[in-house]
C-alpha cells in the first residue's frame, strides 16, 4: 500500500481559505455589506462545514474507538466504533452510517441554534431589506469552493482519510466551529456597539479570518501526525515482512 508523505496543509487551499475569507472585507469596503449579512454568511459556512464533515465521517476506515463507544439515537443504541474490516484505497462504509446521521443530527442542532440567535439579535427582518440574498448567495458560494477544494486536496488528494477513524472525524469540526463561532459573536457584539463602523467590521473580518487559518492549520496538522504515526507502522510492518522472507 503506497501513502503519500504527510503534509500538513497545501498551500492551495490555505490561498483559497485566505482568499475566501477577503470577499467579506471587499464587500464591506467597496459595496456596503452590512454586519448582519456578514454574520449569515458565517452562519452558512459553519453548515458546510458540517456538510463536507459527512463524507469525511464515511470515508473513514480506521477503527481507534473502544468497542463500547456508543450512543442513542431516538431511544435506539448505535455503535459508533467504526468499521471493523479497512480496505485498501478511498471507500465508503456503510458501517459509519450510525455515526455520521448522530452527527447530523448533533451538528444540526448545534447550527440551527446559531442560526436562530444570529437572525434574532442581528437579522430580525431579512425579508424587509435586512439581508442582501444575492450577496448572501455568492458569498456561499465562495465558501462552498473553499471547502471542497480542502476536501478534495487535502482529505482526499493527501490521503487524510487512510488515518482518520469515523469517531474522531465526528468530533473534528466542533475545535474549529465553537472558536470560530466565540469569535464571530464577540466581534459581532463589538462591532455591534461601536455602531458596526467601517473599522470594526473590518476588524471583525480579520480576527474571523485569522482564527479561521490557525483552525484550518491546526486540523491539518493532526492529520498530519496521524498520518505520520500511520505512515511509520506500515513502513515497520513492511520491513518486518521483508526479514522474515
Amino acid at each position: 500500500m503506497r501513502l503519500l508523505p504527510p503534509r500538513e496543509s497545501s498551500s492551495l487551499a490555505i490561498a483559497g481559505l485566505v482568499a475566501v475569507n477577503l470577499v467579506p472585507l471587499a464587500g464591506v469596503v467597496f459595496f456596503g455589506w452590512s454586519l448582519g449579512t456578514i454574520l449569515v454568511i458565517y452562519w452558512v459556512e459553519s453548515g458546510i462545514i458540517g456538510a463536507f464533515n459527512v463524507p469525511k465521517i464515511l470515508l473513514a476506515p480506521g477503527s481507534e474507538e473502544p468497542a463500547n463507544f456508543s450512543a442513542k439515537i431516538n431511544g435506539r443504541q448505535v455503535d459508533l466504533s467504526g468499521p471493523s474490516e479497512p480496505r485498501d484505497g478511498l471507500h465508503l462504509y456503510p458501517e459509519n452510517t450510525d455515526i455520521a446521521g448522530f452527527f447530523v443530527m448533533h451538528y444540526g442542532i448545534f447550527w440551527v441554534v446559531h442560526g436562530l440567535f444570529v437572525f434574532v439579535a442581528f437579522v430580525p427582518d431579512p425579508f424587509s431589506g435586512g439581508l442582501a440574498f444575492t450577496t448572501v448567495f455568492l458569498g456561499v458560494v465562495g465558501m462552498v469552493v473553499s471547502h471542497a477544494g480542502s476536501f478534495l486536496v487535502n482529505f482526499v488528494g493527501h490521503e487524510e482519510y487512510r488515518a482518520a477513524s469515523p469517531g474522531m472525524q465526528m468530533k473534528e469540526p466542533y475545535r474549529r466551529v465553537i472558536v470560530l463561532h466565540l469569535t464571530i459573536i464577540l466581534g459581532a457584539f463589538g462591532a455591534s456597539a461601536a455602531g458596526a463602523p467601517l473599522f470594526a467590521l473590518v476588524l471583525l473580518i480579520g480576527l474571523k479570518t485569522a482564527t479561521d487559518l490557525y483552525a484550518h492549520l491546526e486540523e491539518h496538522r493532526r492529520a498530519a501526525e496521524r498520518r505520520e504515526a500511520a505512515t511509520g507502522g506500515a513502513r515497520g510492518e513492511q520491513i518486518e515482512q521483508i526479514e522474515v522472507t
